[in-house]
């Protein structure tokens, strides 16, 4: 991911691996997992266990479905652009 902050006095520019991030993204998940599997068990008699599943997967795809985005946000003064490779 390549981030870009101008304003007028100075610019500045830094790339963030995101295979860095895809090691703690999983480590956090495996840390709540237990949390996640008890809503789930919890809500499950009453319907909302399933959605909560189907929720986790969307975030799942969603996440690796980030591919090509560009977020560009211009203000009067600065200007923030964000490109997801």
């Amino acid at each position: 991911m390549h981030i870009k902050i101008q304003n007028e006095e100075r610019d500045f520019g830094f790339w963030l691996p995101l295979f860095l991030l895809i090691p703690l993204a999983l480590v956090i998940l495996i840390i709540l997992s237990p949390l996640i599997l008890i809503a789930i068990l919890v809500t499950w008699p009453s319907g909302w266990g399933r959605y909560a599943l189907l929720s986790l997967q969307a975030a799942i795809v969603s996440f690796w479905a980030l591919r090509g985005l560009e977020v560009d946000v211009q203000g009067r003064r600065e200007k923030v652009y964000i490109s997801v490779v």
